[in-house]
């Protein structure tokens, strides 16, 4: 029970931009968790004046959730910048995040989150846990993206309290996944000593927190619970013509995360990690270009692959690669994919 007057123990903070419907749902599941000791903010991105309306409304019926709103740009702040900011104006000890189309699917998530957080023997960096997801169709997805794959293995580490352990990075990092901002819960001076979120980053920000702050804890708990439900944006949104641009511009995204990790990162575990991470996007992106028989841009990639991580199979499709571009060159420059 939460006593009255006393600092909240959780932060939950939501950023949310022009899907107020979306958002009552991942707002809902918060207001109905059964811990009581936290406090919830929601960072309202510059929405348009139609959904502010809505948010204005919610924020009347609300009166126990600060609502906090940012000036209107056209493509938003981004969810790193609402996350922080959200962050600078809590008061909890600890702080979660919940981005507007999802939402926690375990009303006592927070609950033993803070139970697992008071048996641990000593102070605790960072809380993570698993979860679902499901497609535009309504599909569960069945791919190992986060930790599940984890799970079997936990058991074998030192448990901590019921369901959860205390891991290590190398742990973490051993299933290739990493856990999404919905089921991370970080401690306060913790996330500050990170810097927050990268706010130069507006695709794969949550990997590139979850990398940073497995390098830096000193203490990780993993609770094999499933606390929250990913929705996974309709990839048939886009017509044909950007998709293949669309792609590589998460590649990217995704690449400079690694290297991001590769430069800065000081655990050996961490830093392999993101070496076979950007392995795998460079030969990735290899076969993206060269699916659309842009063979120069895909030969320069499967280059840096081949690079970064020598495979025979892979010098094989390289070479064929580069003998196709110097057959088929064509006459745009990588500056053309970014």
């Amino acid at each position: 029970m939460a006593v009255a007057d006393s600092p909240p123990f959780f932060s939950v903070i939501i950023s949310t931009r022009d899907r107020p419907e979306l958002f009552q749902i991942a707002l809902r599941s918060v207001m109905e968790q059964s811990f009581t000791q936290k406090e919830i903010l929601v960072v309202v991105d510059g929405s348009n004046d139609a959904n502010q309306a809505v948010y204005a409304t919610l924020e009347v019926r609300y009166p126990q959730v600060t609502f906090l709103r940012l000036v209107h740009r056209p493509n938003g702040h981004g969810s790193s910048y609402t996350m922080n900011f959200g962050a600078q104006h809590s008061s909890g000890r600890y702080l979660c995040f919940l981005d507007d189309d999802d939402y926690w699917t375990d009303a006592h998530y927070l609950e033993h989150a803070a139970c697992n957080v008071a048996a641990a023997k000593e102070a605790v960096d960072v809380h993570y846990s698993n979860q679902c997801a499901v497609d535009s169709d309504g599909v569960m997805q069945t791919q190992d993206i986060w930790l599940s794959e984890l799970i079997h293995g936990a058991t074998q580490r030192e448990k901590n309290s019921e369901d959860c352990y205390r891991v290590d990075a190398a742990f973490l990092l051993s299933g290739g996944g990493f856990a999404h901002l919905n089921c991370s819960i970080f401690e306060r001076n913790f996330y500050q000593s990170l810097g927050g979120m990268d706010e130069s980053i507006r695709y794969e920000n949550d990997r590139d927190v979850f990398i940073r702050s497995v390098d830096a804890a000193s203490v990780i708990l993993f609770s094999t619970r499933f606390t929250s439900l990913h929705n996974i944006p309709d990839a048939n949104a886009k017509k044909n013509l950007s998709t293949v641009h669309s792609s590589m511009q998460k590649k990217l995204y995704q690449m400079r995360v690694y290297d991001k990790g590769i430069s800065l990162c000081k655990k050996d575990e961490v830093v392999r990690f993101c070496c076979r991470g950007k392995t795998y996007e460079l030969k990735h992106a290899a076969t993206l270009l060269a699916k659309s028989k842009q063979y120069r841009s895909a030969a320069y990639y499967a280059r840096a692959a081949l690079i970064n991580g020598f495979n025979p199979r892979w010098l094989v499709y390289t070479l064929y690669l580069t003998l196709q571009s110097w057959r088929k060159p064509h006459y745009e420059s990588e500056d053309n994919i970014k």
